[in-house]
């Protein structure tokens, strides 16, 4: 968590997040360039305090492929 902390001080914009084999990708532009840090899926939790724009990239997350982030604000389905 520390390091998206230091993504979101740095100004960083958060491009998309993608899952891989209970893995989670960040997706960043920073500075033109584009970041990608990855975290594992066990235990994940919710980055939508330091990134608002991942409540949904979030919400799709869990539900195509069950992952649970922990202090989602809004863990309500989206397509179903």
């Amino acid at each position: 968590m520390e390091k998206l902390k230091e993504m979101a001080k740095k100004k960083a914009r958060l491009i998309t997040i993608s899952f891989f084999n209970n893995t989670l990708y960040y997706h960043f532009a920073l500075e033109n360039k584009q970041i990608t840090m990855d975290k594992s899926a066990k235990n994940a939790e919710s980055i939508c305090k330091i990134f608002p724009g991942a409540e949904l990239y979030e919400r799709e997350i869990m539900e195509k492929f069950e992952v649970k982030f922990k202090n989602h604000p809004n863990p309500v389905k989206l397509f179903t």
